[in-house]
């Protein structure tokens, strides 16, 4: 199924966690919430991942709550935009804008994650626009996703036929394709949406729901970009 062709992607407590095959090892896209602990180990052990990178797609704790532990446990440097360290450590540091319906409904919920600590964790490489990931074994670059939050990134990656997108919170599937249900800045995360439809990925993994096609999902993504 070109859905999941190709794609390593682990789903808990709605927040999902991908790992890139490498020819130097492995890298881990995200590591969802601290209590999906247990879980996203065991999947790691059991398809026998040598993770050797920690991409963290930006700094809310649903996506780095496993960064510090699985960091000491493969001794894999982290790496995050030098832009989100602040809210790393402190997920209400900054104001979000709660900006869709959904997200208005679910403000209590997500502010309840965002109130809660994550183990801190000191990145040992900075992600920036366009870094090349070949050093590390991927044939992938840094995109700059900005908007849900300042320090939003994605990564572009090549996987076989595929163009794919690891796309964090830029954009959600659950269920359908919609913007974030909250964001530092809704104009930026809507030029985001625009550059991912410039950037034309055959899939979009996002950091909350199934993969998005770009061949199906193209016309929902340019009605998003006319709000």
């Amino acid at each position: 199924m070109i859905m999941y062709e190709g794609i390593n992607m682990f789903s808990e407590q709605t927040a999902s966690c991908y790992v890139i095959r490498g020819e130097k090892g492995d890298v881990l896209i995200d590591t969802g919430y601290a209590k999906s602990r247990k879980s996203l180990e065991r999947w790691l052990e059991l398809y026998g991942f040598n993770i050797t990178l920690i991409i963290l797609t930006h700094g809310h704790n649903d996506h780095i709550g496993n960064a510090a532990f699985l960091s000491e446990k493969y001794g894999a440097p982290i790496m995050i935009s030098p832009y989100d360290m602040r809210l790393a450590r402190d997920n209400m540091s900054r104001k979000s804008y709660f900006f869709t319906l959904k997200g208005n409904l679910t403000r209590a919920s997500c502010n309840k994650c965002r109130s809660e600590t994550a183990d801190r964790f000191t990145p040992m490489i900075y992600a920036v626009e366009d870094m090349d990931l070949s050093p590390y074994g991927i044939d992938g670059r840094v995109i700059n996703l900005e908007g849900h939050t300042k320090g939003s990134v994605g990564v572009l990656c090549r996987n076989g036929p595929y163009l794919d997108l690891y796309a964090g919170d830029a954009l959600m599937n659950m269920p359908g394709v919609s913007l974030p249900l909250m964001a530092e800045s809704p104009k930026r995360t809507l030029l985001s949406v625009r550059r991912i439809l410039d950037l034309s990925p055959d899939r979009i993994m996002t950091g909350h729901g199934d993969p998005i096609l770009m061949c199906v999902s193209r016309h929902n993504l340019k009605k998003i970009c006319e709000q």
